[in-house]
């Protein structure tokens, strides 16, 4: 969707900067992803899940000592990416 707003070009340069994304977009997307994110575990905080909820939230192959012991976790990702949620480049450069 296009709109025309008013941003504060100080936080987004900022955010650009400590997260090392390339572009306006990419940044007020994430900014976006990031407070859907916040505010889903307010909500959560605010309205505590029953016992079953909890239940199947957590994904029954989660292992976590399995994890401690180093084993890989499973990963749900089509690709790994890295701190900055890119994906990471081949090393042979393809």
């Amino acid at each position: 969707m296009k709109t025309t707003i008013e941003i504060d070009e100080t936080k987004l340069d900022r955010i650009m900067q400590l997260t090392g994304i390339g572009t306006m977009k990419e940044a007020v997307d994430w900014a976006l992803s990031e407070a859907l994110r916040l505010a889903t575990i307010h909500r959560v905080m605010e309205e505590p899940w029953s016992p079953q909820e909890a239940r199947e939230a957590v994904d029954p192959a989660y292992d976590v000592i399995a994890i401690r012991n180093g084993a890989s976790p499973v990963s749900y990702l089509p690709e790994k990416a890295t701190r900055r949620g890119r994906p990471r480049k081949a090393k042979n450069g393809k």
